[in-house]
């Protein structure tokens, strides 16, 4: 499988980067700012702003699946994910590519989630401090919602860079307090080999 991950300079896109390489598959890395990748055979690095539409079109062209890992850092538009979305799926359309997967937080509810205790506090520290964050995701969700598209976006609760961990993907979840990007990454590759959970929003859990 040929994937194009965006914002495959993130802490999150070089564990995909990794993950989708070890597993023998092509990857096409959209990167914001210096190419910091080790060579590949298997690799292409590709210049891309997420905000640019262009560019997203270069980045997709000739993918068989489309990973979106942007993430909310210092400094970024607080509409990022959204905005990337609106620019992004008109170009899918375009050009064929039906399957994209995204990340997310579980601030981002769908009704029937069996919400754990942990999420709680963790979300409405979330909503208080950077409710922008939540609100893009949200609006980023319903945006891959009316595509039309064959979207999985995974949500998690608090993301780490600790060691690849035993998961589960349920539609409603519950959540675990820590996923790993390494798990994230897994994650990804499963819902695209399996092309599991098209049109849905599942949660990594335990």
């Amino acid at each position: 499988m040929k994937i194009a991950i965006i914002a495959a300079n993130g802490r999150s896109g070089r564990e995909m980067v990794a993950t989708a390489l070890s597993a023998g598959h092509m990857v096409r890395a959209g990167v914001l700012g210096p190419n910091t990748f080790p060579d590949h055979e298997h690799l292409e690095v590709v210049p891309c702003d997420a905000t640019n539409q262009s560019q997203l079109g270069q980045l997709v062209s000739g993918c068989d699946a489309v990973v979106s890992l942007i993430g909310h850092v210092r400094g970024s538009d607080p509409n990022v994910q959204t905005t990337a979305m609106k620019l992004l799926i008109p170009v899918l359309q375009k050009v064929g590519i039906r399957r994209v997967v995204s990340l997310t937080g579980t601030g981002v509810r769908q009704p029937d989630d069996r919400i754990a205790l942990i999420d709680y506090p963790f979300n409405l520290a979330i909503s208080i401090i950077d409710s922008g964050r939540v609100k893009d995701g949200i609006m980023h969700a319903k945006e891959l919602q009316s595509s039309g598209l064959d979207y999985s976006i995974l949500r998690v609760l608090k993301l780490t860079n600790g060691r690849l961990q035993k998961f589960s993907l349920k539609e409603h979840g519950p959540t675990r307090l820590f996923t790993s990007r390494k798990t994230v990454a897994a994650a990804v590759l499963q819902v695209l080999a399996e092309g599991s959970f098209k049109q849905q929003m599942p949660i990594i859990g335990t």
